[in-house]
């Protein structure tokens, strides 16, 4: 049966039955190549080694992940631990039984003042970040910023004496506090030096929204009978963004077996989220490709996925190239009736 899908036709997929991207890639490389693998797939080096560099990228960015959460939270540590120290600080001077009283109010004065510059400062931190995805919240730490700067200056001008012996307990309580928040700031420093560090041997920008590991979810679309794990998917102006890490050769554009497939994980992306992301980006090692995500790609997308369902319906797949290297490098040479000598 057939129906009608955006002012195209094609053949009504069984709600059971999806064709994966890895699948399309495999078709638009060589449909015959494609139809062999289904009984002629055999686990060669070059397959055992792909799948072992899949895993690593996935425990890479599994560790960016983590790493930007210890970060993240290791921040919060140090403000939170920081404002807390400061609190206890200020409270200590003012029991402290001092008859320069206000020589005590202009120094507070005076660090009220820097906690205001620095509010000041992620107020111009957060106004210039493009990124949805920060390490620190600066909202939150502005807000805190000019809270402990008006408990500072509020002290400073409601300065008392009262006990030298609770002042000194409370100082001591609050450089305890301070070595914890030294303690969170290594911590967050550490995380972000590595997160770092992965970020620029993977190239990864943006949040990660998902990563293709072993219990990762499959994006499907019921509509387009089509499934599909991208290797991982980021976050960038409000978009989602499928990302494919490619190996070995880097090719002088990208192979069209490849775009497809990029193209696949957009539509997936469009039909879980129900926002199209404007393109996916298709990483080799050398180099790094956007392909554009629409209608045309789409109409193409949908027309090979007829073509396969076609193969599949009558058993009968040709190959569509005369590129005898194509050949040359297929894996399933040894069962194709077609290879090209």
């Amino acid at each position: 049966m057939t129906g009608i899908i955006d002012g195209m036709a094609m053949t009504t997929p069984d709600q059971d039955k999806y064709i994966s991207a890895g699948d399309l890639e495999k078709f638009s490389y060589c449909p015959l190549s494609w139809w062999l693998s289904k009984e002629h797939d055999p686990s060669n080096d070059a397959l055992k080694k792909g799948i072992t560099r899949h895993e690593e990228l996935g425990q890479s960015l599994w560790k960016i992940d983590v790493g930007e959460k210890i970060a993240k939270e290791s921040e919060r540590m140090v403000f939170w631990y920081a404002v807390v120290a400061t609190l206890i600080a200020i409270t200590g001077l003012g029991l402290l039984p001092f008859e320069e009283a206000v020589s005590i109010s202009e120094i507070m004065g005076v660090v009220a003042l820097i906690w205001i510059l620095a509010a000041s400062f992620f107020l111009f931190k957060a106004s210039r970040s493009t990124m949805q995805s920060k390490l620190v919240d600066y909202e939150k730490i502005i807000l805190v910023f000019a809270i402990v700067a008006v408990v500072i200056a509020l002290n400073a001008v409601a300065f008392i004496q009262s006990s030298r012996e609770m002042a000194q307990i409370l100082e001591l309580v609050a450089i305890i506090w301070l070595i914890g928040a030294s303690y969170f700031l290594y911590r967050s420093l550490m995380s972000t030096n590595i997160v770092s560090t992965l970020r620029d041997e993977f190239r990864v920008k943006g949040k990660i929204e998902y990563i293709d590991v072993d219990n990762s979810k499959v994006f499907r679309s019921e509509r387009y009978g089509l499934s599909g794990r991208p290797d991982y998917v980021i976050k960038l102006a409000d978009h989602l963004i499928p990302v494919e890490e490619k190996k070995g050769r880097t090719p002088r554009g990208p192979l069209f077996s490849h775009v497809l497939q990029i193209v696949a994980y957009c539509l997936l992306i469009e039909e879980t989220e129900k926002k199209a992301p404007p393109y996916g980006l298709l990483k080799y090692p050398e180099r790094e490709d956007e392909i554009e995500y629409n209608e045309d790609q789409k109409n193409l997308l949908v027309q090979k996925l007829g073509e396969m369902r076609q193969i599949m319906k009558t058993g009968e797949a040709h190959r569509n190239h005369n590129r005898p290297g194509k050949c040359t490098n297929c894996s399933r040479r040894d069962v194709c009736t077609e290879k090209l000598t």
